[in-house]
């Protein structure tokens, strides 16, 4: 039982658990099919549960178990392995590199020129449709550390969500898992064969720590249900009644830290009459990732290689994530681009030469890209603000996403790595924009 990327079903991990019975899922997939027709999108273990046919519990332990296959056979560089693109030696050797920087393998692989751009955006999509949420996107390094927490929180939430009988749809569980999750300190496995020894002994320390946390954040799920709640959003449309809000898929794009230059400090960077080299065109029309590089320079600390945007600019900019602030010592803003006065400034070195600037260091302030007739058929218009369900293994709503209309546009949203890691999508991903019936 797989998906047509070679990916167990969740499924398939219920049979396994004996949790359900083959004949069950295939009762399961056809209420999920049902849904779909309807447009009502619905997840096989969802439906187990309000059948009861399997507890809260048990679908998010199958959903570990999936997890844990993906992250044992999927990355951008086992799909290049696979298709003969890449050798085994220079695969480990984009490794190495990803575990001495802060770049994502593929940007390893490209640098290195292992790699022809065309193929690697191949490679990367394919991964990503494979993972489809299940596992966070890990960029710098070759393994994956486990929050021993997100194990103790998620049978704690399964036991309570049961016991008070709220709304058990996978929002309302994502929200108090991440609701808890974020009152508790993290602590972190890296090796795979330690997970249950250390469960065993974080449960026995903070066991009592994690149900008081996950009380307390059932209580404000319970009291202020999100817009994503399955019985308040889908209910709706099954009943055959007009929805006060409708759904409009968007593709998802994580930003990583970037800087555009302008044209004074590009020469500055890289020598006199220097012009940025192409390495791969973005999907924003007229844009791309050129091949210079530079380093980031802040009150406590060095971010090096950090890529280049162009084309050249008015005005230099460089956008960073929350936890990069930390590692530079600055306190950037959440702005939209071009919106630099008041901001902190940075030192950059690049290739020929420093600079220091007095400003324009921010953190991006989340965006949706679109052409003049897409917002006329959405219903929004520029500088409008829009709420979007990211939807990844901690599905969450992202509100206050700025609308930017421009007619070169592609229809994109734009989060950072923060964001996306909070929210658990992978590099490539739909979310759902949440349109009510009076936009503006």
């Amino acid at each position: 039982m797989q998906d047509a990327t070679g990916r167990r079903k969740i499924g398939e991990h219920l049979v396994d658990a004996r949790t359900l019975r083959r004949e069950q899922v295939g009762m399961l997939l056809d209420e999920q099919r049902q849904n779909g027709a309807i447009a009502v999108q619905s997840k096989l273990g969802e439906i187990a549960v309000r059948r009861g046919w399997a507890d809260a519990d048990q679908v998010a332990g199958a959903l570990r178990s999936q997890a844990q296959w993906v992250i044992d056979n999927t990355d951008a560089g086992e799909v290049l392995l696979a298709l003969d693109w890449i050798a085994p030696a220079q695969l480990e050797e984009a490794r190495r590199r990803c575990a001495r920087s802060a770049e994502t393998l593929e940007e390893a692989i490209a640098d290195l020129g292992f790699c022809a751009a065309d193929r690697l955006r191949i490679a990367s999509v394919a991964a990503s449709v494979r993972t489809a949420g299940a596992v966070r996107q890990v960029t710098s390094s070759s393994f994956s550390p486990y929050n021993i927490m997100e194990l103790i929180v998620g049978e704690e939430a399964g036991a309570a969500v049961r016991a008070d009988g709220m709304c058990a749809c996978s929002q309302c569980w994502s929200n108090v898992y991440a609701l808890a999750l974020n009152e508790l300190p993290s602590r972190y496995v890296s090796e795979n064969s330690r997970v249950l020894e250390s469960w065993a002994r974080f449960r026995a320390d903070y066991g009592s720590l994690v149900r008081e946390r996950v009380a307390a954040a059932l209580a404000r799920v319970r009291s202020n249900p999100k817009a994503s709640c399955w019985s308040r959003f889908s209910d709706k449309i099954l009943a055959g009644r007009e929805a006060d809000d409708r759904v409009e898929e968007v593709r998802i794009r994580v930003s990583h830290r970037h800087v555009h230059l302008g044209a004074s400090d590009l020469e500055a960077l890289f020598g006199r009459g220097h012009a940025l080299v192409m390495l791969k065109d973005t999907d924003q029309p007229g844009q791309f990732a050129a091949q210079e590089t530079v380093s980031l320079i802040g009150q406590k600390g060095t971010i090096e290689r950090v890529r280049v945007i162009g084309p050249v600019r008015e005005r230099t900019q460089v956008e960073i994530s929350g936890t990069d602030q930390f590692a530079l010592g600055i306190q950037a803003p959440v702005r939209g681009s071009g919106d630099l006065e008041g901001t902190p400034g940075i030192s950059i070195r690049g290739a020929r030469g420093e600079i220091a600037l007095r400003n324009g260091v921010i953190r991006a302030l989340r965006h949706i890209h679109m052409t003049p007739a897409e917002a006329d058929r959405i219903g929004v218009r520029d500088a409008a603000r829009v709420s979007v369900r990211l939807v990844g293994d901690r599905t969450t709503i992202c509100e206050g996403v700025r609308i930017r209309v421009s007619p070169s546009a592609a229809l994109e949203m734009h989060i950072d790595t923060d964001e996306a890691n909070a929210a658990g999508v992978p590099a490539n991903s739909v979310g759902q924009i949440l349109i009510p019936q009076m936009a503006v």
